[in-house]
């Protein structure tokens, strides 16, 4: 009982340092009240303080910079990286759904998010895209899969969309899928067929052909949930 009172006192002070953020209007990289004014505020231990502001560092919500002091942290979705994947490698012991459901929501998040893409991307974005798809085919020819590459392509499509959020989300969906990577099945696809996929959606994006670049976004969705299933 003492452990799980001790565990609510130190989340309701979380809380509250959120709140003091908030109201105070801060934003990323300022510099926090110091830890005595912190303690008089809130009328804790010097120890109960500094575990709260260790949680909250591990979310990233505050940055602790040894000798110099503490700043509200910088928005990341590494917290959630790290949750997400370590249920996925927990389910995959049973089944690969947690794996489709991420999957789900990238494929959503790409293809809702397709029609601003194309309308923003710059040429030099689409010259960029076309100089990863040819090594994705050189590699292919020599029966190699390209993920850095791969990786590249995805993010930056949408890159000119401005959207932290959005990129975040599509590298952290990338990441967990790699991370779990040696726990799925092999891929029932060759280099050669994955990099004919980002072919035609390169050439898409570059045609600023929607319809076509929605049928390759699809296309390659179908191609890993059909691994999958």
């Amino acid at each position: 009982m003492e452990k799980l009172t001790k565990k609510a006192a130190s989340l309701a002070l979380q809380e509250k340092i959120k709140s003091l953020i908030i109201k105070r209007k801060m934003k990323s990289g300022d510099l926090m009240p110091t830890e005595n004014e912190l303690i008089d505020l809130f009328e804790v231990s010097r120890s109960s303080l500094r575990e709260a502001i260790k949680s909250l560092e591990a979310l990233h919500i505050l940055d602790i910079k040894h000798g110099i002091g503490t700043f509200v942290g910088t928005p990341s979705l590494t917290p959630m990286v790290r949750g997400l994947t370590f249920h996925a490698q927990l389910h995959l012991q049973d089944n690969l759904k947690s794996i489709i459901d991420i999957l789900d929501i990238r494929e959503i998040l790409q293809y809702g998010f397709a029609p601003l893409a194309l309308e923003k991307i710059q040429e030099n974005e689409v010259d960029e895209l076309q100089r990863l798809v040819r090594i994705i085919e050189q590699n292919a020819s020599l029966g190699h899969f390209s993920i850095q590459e791969e990786h590249q392509i995805h993010l930056l499509t949408y890159h000119s969309i401005k959207n932290d959020l959005l990129t975040q989300y599509l590298d952290a969906f990338w990441e967990i899928y790699q991370q779990v990577n040696a726990d799925l099945p092999p891929l029932a696809i060759s280099p050669t067929e994955l990099a004919m996929q980002y072919r035609e959606l390169v050439d898409a994006v570059e045609a600023r052909d929607l319809e076509r670049m929605l049928r390759a976004i699809l296309y390659y969705f179908h191609t890993i949930r059909k691994n999958l299933n």
